[in-house]
């Protein structure tokens, strides 16, 4: 089936529920354009991972999972491995913003990056070396490293009056440990600046072999 004119022919996966499409993009600019009509149409995007198939078919690839009313649109990008350097992929995120994180957590996990100009880390937080990728099929055991924090660019603001006033990573509650970062005049909020992240424990990790059955426990568990 092909959806909003786009040139990608997606197939319905079988399952009960809301229908599944599964698509291949053929390229950057054919995922681009797609996430384009998708916004348009006033969808939204639901998920962005990545995944290592170098084992099996030679490519990284990118997994975009878009929300329409004609059901769930999972398409993919397969990106060749750049050796040294990170495969890269259109950022997704001037299109939809909550892609930003999907993206940096992508990055720090599988080592694929978007060509956008945010490449903070979102849940590495210093906690292993920037380039070790512990969902690469070759990555190892974690190495030895010592766990310090890690510097943190946030954009600044300025001019008289502004203010900044850090909060957290530790609250006095029982909400996720976040750092955020408010850019005040008065009581005025001029930009808040957060980061999240700090309770990632490497889950993924624990479903790299897993069968079917410890698959399905892992996630029930989740």
């Amino acid at each position: 089936m092909i959806f909003h004119a786009e040139p990608i022919e997606f197939t319905r996966q079988p399952g009960l529920g809301a229908p599944v499409w599964r698509g291949r993009a053929a390229d950057g600019e054919d995922l681009l354009r797609f996430a384009i009509s998708v916004h348009r149409r006033q969808g939204r995007l639901a998920a962005l991972w990545g995944c290592d198939d170098r084992l099996r078919d030679g490519f990284y690839r990118l997994h975009c999972v878009f929300a329409l009313d004609e059901g769930w649109l999972w398409l993919s990008l397969d990106l060749a491995d750049g050796g040294d350097e990170c495969p890269m992929y259109p950022d997704l995120s001037g299109i939809f913003p909550a892609a930003n994180r999907m993206q940096r957590a992508t990055r720090d996990l599988v080592g694929i990056a978007s060509d956008g100009t945010d490449r903070r880390p979102w849940l590495r937080h210093g906690g292993w070396p920037a380039d070790w990728y512990p969902l690469r099929h070759d990555a190892g055991a974690a190495p030895e490293w010592a766990n310090e924090p890690t510097d943190y660019d946030f954009v600044k603001v300025g001019g008289e009056g502004a203010h900044e006033i850090p909060v957290g990573p530790i609250h006095a509650g029982i909400i996720e440990p976040g750092h955020f970062r408010f850019s005040v005049v008065g009581e005025r909020v001029l930009r808040l600046e957060q980061r999240l992240g700090y309770q990632h424990k490497g889950v993924e990790r624990l479903f790299v072999g897993a069968d079917i059955a410890r698959g399905a426990q892992l996630v029930g568990r989740v």
